[in-house]
C-alpha cells in the first residue's frame, strides 16, 4: 500500500473539526499521513489539532498566518511525503471507505488520478450527487477534452458535467510537484479550485472516473457560498475572464465557450438574489443600485450577447431575459418571491 496524504486546511471550525478528522482518521486504508493546517484559527482549532497530534502518530499540525484556503493547502503540499495527495475541508467529512475506493479504482485503471462522486449533507437531508462516467478512464489530449472541459460548467440544459471541486479526487504528488502546481488565493478568484483543476489537468496522462460517493459536503451555515460578500460579482467577472483566458491557451475555448457563459450567468443570477436576500440589512436602496450595476456590466452583457439563451430552462430564461433589459425593479420582485418561498 503506497502512503496517501491527506490535507485539512482548518480555520474557525470547531464545530466541525472533530467530525472532520475523526472521519479522516478512522478510514478502511490505514497507510495515510494527515496534514491539519491551522490558518490562523481564533477559535480553539489550533489547540484541537495539537491534541490530535499529541494523539497520532500519522498527524502533522502546521499553524501559519491567516491567507485563506488556497494558500493553506499550499502550505499542506509542502509537508507531503505521500505519493497521493487528497484534500478534505475542515467543515465537511468522508466515509470511512472513501481513500480505500479511490485508490483501488486508480490503481485497477493504472491511473494517475481518480475522480469521484460526493455527497451534499444538509441538515435534514442527504443528497448523493454520482461521477455520471463511472468506470470511464482518460487518456492524454482527451484527459482536457473530456474532463477540464466538463468541469468548467454546464452546457444549457445538458446533464454532461462534472463537479468542479479538488475534494473527492485523488491526485498525483509526482505531476504537482513536478509543475511545481500551487493554488491561488480565493481572495483573487472566487474559486481557487478550477484554476488550480486548469493547471493539474493539461498534465495528467491518464484519469479514471470513481464510482466512490464518501465525500461528504456539508452545506453549513455561514459557509463561504452562502454568505453575502459585496464584491461576489466582480470576483465571479474576474475568475470568467481568467478562464475565459486559460481556455484559449489550451485551445479548448470553442469546446467550453457556452459552458464558461452558463456558469458565469447562473452565478450572477445568484448574485442578484442575494442582493435582494441580504437587502434588509444592506438598505433596499443600496440593493437594487448593486442590481442595477450588474445587470449594466459591460462583460455580462457582452456575454448575453453570445450566449444560446433560448437552450436554458424556462426559469432561468425568464431571470436572464430581465438582466438582459435590465430590468431591475420586475428582477428585485421576483427574487423576493424566489427567497420569500425559497424556490
Amino acid at each position: 500500500m503506497e502512503l496517501i496524504s491527506i490535507i485539512i486546511p482548518i480555520y474557525n471550525v470547531s464545530k466541525y473539526l472533530n467530525r472532520c478528522v475523526d472521519s479522516v482518521v478512522n478510514q478502511t486504508y490505514k497507510n495515510i499521513e494527515i496534514i491539519l493546517v491551522d490558518d490562523g484559527s481564533k477559535d480553539n482549532s489550533g489547540e484541537m489539532c495539537d491534541k490530535y497530534q499529541e494523539e497520532y502518530s500519522n498527524i502533522k499540525v502546521v499553524h501559519k498566518e491567516n491567507a485563506g484556503l488556497g494558500f493553506a493547502r499550499n502550505t499542506g503540499l509542502e509537508y507531503v511525503t505521500g505519493k497521493y495527495v487528497i484534500f478534505v475541508d475542515g467543515d465537511d467529512y468522508i466515509q470511512k471507505d472513501m481513500v480505500e475506493n479511490l485508490y483501488n479504482d486508480l490503481k485497477k485503471a493504472n491511473a494517475d488520478t481518480a475522480i469521484g462522486g460526493f455527497r451534499r449533507v444538509y441538515s435534514d437531508r442527504e443528497v448523493v450527487v454520482a461521477n455520471k462516467f463511472v468506470g470511464n478512464v482518460y487518456e492524454g489530449d482527451d484527459v482536457p477534452k473530456e474532463v477540464l472541459v466538463r468541469m468548467v460548467g454546464k452546457k444549457h440544459n445538458l446533464t454532461d458535467y462534472i463537479e468542479m471541486s479538488v475534494w473527492k479526487v485523488l491526485f498525483s504528488m509526482d505531476i504537482i510537484s513536478k509543475y511545481n502546481l500551487k493554488f491561488p488565493s480565493e481572495r483573487v478568484f472566487i474559486s481557487e479550485d478550477i484554476i488550480f483543476d486548469t493547471e493539474y489537468y493539461r498534465y495528467a496522462k491518464r484519469v479514471v472516473m470513481s464510482g466512490d460517493t464518501g465525500y461528504c459536503y456539508c452545506d453549513n451555515e455561514g459557509s463561504l457560498t452562502t454568505k453575502y460578500r459585496s464584491n461576489r460579482f466582480e470576483l465571479q467577472k474576474t475568475l470568467y475572464l481568467e478562464m475565459v483566458k486559460r481556455m484559449k491557451e489550451l485551445n479548448l475555448y470553442n469546446e467550453s465557450k457556452q459552458r464558461l457563459m452558463t456558469t458565469f450567468i447562473s452565478v450572477t443570477r445568484y448574485c442578484v438574489k442575494l442582493e435582494q436576500k441580504f437587502a434588509n440589512e444592506n438598505g433596499k436602496k443600496k440593493a437594487k443600485e448593486n442590481i442595477k450595476a450588474i445587470c449594466n456590466d459591460e462583460v455580462l452583457q457582452k456575454a448575453f450577447s453570445e450566449y444560446e439563451n433560448n437552450l436554458v430552462p424556462i426559469k432561468s430564461r425568464f431571470i436572464n431575459n430581465l438582466i438582459i433589459h435590465k430590468n431591475t425593479k420586475l428582477l428585485y420582485d421576483f427574487m423576493a418571491l424566489k427567497n420569500k418561498f425559497n424556490i
